[in-house]
């Protein structure tokens, strides 16, 4: 009678290492999507913050009539597209610039900056919002009128799936 009652002991510590090989794998999974969904989501807002901080300071320096000297070479308008490339810091492939000044280049009028980034954060194990692309627009007060781009903007197409009407 006693050898049967260890024979059954044993078994169920054997039974019980199984269930918690089983839990194991259960919740190591959902910790696992979880750690990688924290992990994309935090570099797509920090994609965000660097468009939209990317963005104010491309406007401001067009508007007072500066521009780093990377950008030096070109003129008008695509003076500030380089400059938004330049302020954001990512590969100019992955950088979609829209600028305009809807009522013309003059002291007083506003200039508008947007921008489309591909964010570097798709793992492709969730879904990000706008298919992975960072949106960031600015509309800023022209103060200096001494360089008038001819035109009245430029934008580079967007890429499939995107358009610029939120920007208007």
């Amino acid at each position: 009678m006693d050898r049967r009652r260890c024979a059954r002991r044993g078994d169920g510590r054997r039974a019980e290492r199984g269930a918690a090989a089983v839990e194991f794998a259960l919740v190591g999974t959902l910790l696992v999507v979880l750690v990688f969904g924290i992990l994309q989501y935090g570099l797509y807002f920090n994609d965000s913050l660097n468009a939209h901080q990317g963005v104010r300071e491309t406007a401001r320096m067009a508007v007072v009539g500066k521009n780093p000297s990377a950008c030096r070479t070109t003129t008008g308008w695509s003076t500030i597209a380089c400059t938004a490339e330049t302020m954001l810091g990512t590969a100019p492939g992955d950088t979609y610039v829209n600028v305009s000044a809807p009522d013309g280049w003059s002291r007083g009028n506003s200039l508008r900056v947007c921008v489309l980034v591909r964010s570097r954060s798709d793992f492709g194990m969730l879904p990000l919002p706008n298919d992975g692309y960072v949106r960031a627009s600015l509309r800023m007060s022209i103060e200096q009128d001494t360089t008038k781009p001819p035109g009245s903007g430029t934008a580079d197409s967007a890429p499939s799936g995107q358009s610029w009407s939120w920007c208007d």
